[in-house]
């Protein structure tokens, strides 16, 4: 049976109502503690009502590792405790502090990066992101943001909005004119959504063609991720499905041309070589230096 908040959340996670890799991960997280602080069911009924909970989360974000990864882990102590949910909730607990201590340590590193008059430009909406931007002018800096819109859901109008609300110098750009601004911008912040082994990345789509431009105009490409991103099934990744959106995201169906095809991916891959650094919770790396890191984690 599916828990009712899991339904909610899985909801909000397909309607992109919960968006961002980092709030993907720490909702589901929830739905899952508040699944096992409820439930009646002990041992193999739990075990496999948690995993159907969990899958049910799993397959709204087919290219989510921080997703999978989370829920992976949480999965794995419901197996070490089946007779004990006290306990479950214990490690769930500790995860979540471990998770939200690394996300501000990712973007309080990030925050030390922007000086006064800096420009930086950001596509879609990272909560890492968002919240270096917020540390940042916390301490006094005087910055500028540029955000894109990130059609066809325009993610960026929440990370305009937020920042603005905030107080901090903020000016939303369309997609299509990145390169009309980039020339003086500083950085380019983005979050990841995956992290493969070789400092490759798949983002929100558009993420790449603004790298391109942003080397072009020698604009640092710095990626803002936690090491949750990591994608376990690396050599399958490069050949998974990147998750293709509804048609009426872009344009309705009762409004356009009967035989007309939308293709409307939610992601695109960004190669290594267009990513200055990465600023994760177990420090910063460059793509190269990420990659031995990776390979390192994954034999643990």
């Amino acid at each position: 049976m599916i828990y009712e908040n899991v339904k909610n959340v899985a909801k909000g996670i397909k309607e992109i109502k919960i968006q961002g890799a980092s709030n993907i991960e720490l909702e589901a997280i929830k739905a899952i503690k508040e699944y096992i602080y409820e439930t009646k069911k002990l041992g193999e009924e739990l075990i496999e009502e948690t995993k159907e909970n969990i899958n049910h989360l799993v397959v709204q974000r087919p290219n989510e590792p921080k997703l999978r990864n989370s829920l992976n882990y949480i999965f794995q102590e419901v197996k070490k405790h089946p007779h004990n949910t006290e306990e479950i909730e214990k490690e769930i607990e500790k995860y979540q502090e471990k998770t939200e201590i690394g996300n501000e340590k990712v973007s309080e590193m990030a925050s030390q990066m922007i000086t006064d008059g800096s420009k930086i430009l950001t596509h879609c909406h990272s909560t890492l992101v968002e919240n270096a931007f917020k540390k940042a002018y916390d301490k006094g800096i005087d910055f500028q943001v540029f955000c894109t819109e990130t059609r066809p859901r325009y993610q960026g109008r929440i990370t305009a909005k937020n920042l603005s609300d905030y107080g901090i110098k903020t000016t939303m750009v369309t997609d299509a004119s990145v390169t009309h601004y980039l020339k003086g911008i500083d950085y380019f912040f983005t979050g990841a959504d995956v992290i493969f082994s070789d400092g490759t990345i798949m983002n929100k789509l558009g993420t790449h063609a603004i790298s391109i431009a942003a080397k072009e105009f020698k604009t640092e490409h710095i990626v803002l991720t936690t090491t949750h991103c990591v994608e376990a099934n690396d050599l399958l990744s490069f050949v998974q499905e990147i998750e293709e959106r509804s048609e009426d995201e872009v344009w309705e169906k009762e409004n356009r041309p009967v035989n007309l095809k939308i293709k409307n991916p939610a992601f695109d891959i960004v190669p290594n070589d267009l990513i200055g650094k990465f600023i994760t919770e177990e420090g910063v790396f460059s793509p190269e230096t990420l990659s031995f890191w990776v390979n390192q984690f994954q034999r643990k």
